[in-house]
């Protein structure tokens, strides 16, 4: 699947953040939309149907583990491919994600020359 034909849903409440990965993509010709937390994320869903969610993993309210609980008990959104994010790297905190039913894991600053082919990985998965 060619990155242009791509629909991403960045949710992260930083705003350097949510800039950069944005930037990344639409580089790319990814269509980007942006929620600056889970309860927006789980309000875009409901009229937005993305490739993927690229989602911080420590949002404020409704962090990222409950995030993606909700998106995985609605039969709407169960299968969209979700990738989590976060500052705080580390292999526990990746397995961790891989237990709560994430598709992917990247730690932050996202890396611009590997952001692409990673998400291009966890999509032919």
């Amino acid at each position: 699947m060619e990155s242009s034909t791509w629909q991403v849903l960045v949710v992260e409440d930083e705003f350097d953040d949510s800039q950069v990965i944005s930037k990344i993509l639409r580089h790319h010709g990814v269509e980007v939309r942006v929620a600056g937390d889970g309860h927006e994320c789980l309000e875009v869903l409901k009229t937005y149907r993305p490739t993927m969610v690229i989602m911080d993993l420590a949002l404020p309210g409704m962090d990222g583990w409950e995030t993606l609980k909700a998106m995985r008990q609605n039969p709407a959104t169960a299968d969209i491919p979700v990738i989590a994010v976060t500052a705080y790297h580390s292999s526990s905190v990746q397995e961790d994600t891989e237990k709560a039913g994430f598709n992917g894991y990247m730690p932050k600053p996202a890396n611009p020359s590997h952001l692409l082919d990673h998400l291009r990985g966890i999509l032919n998965a």
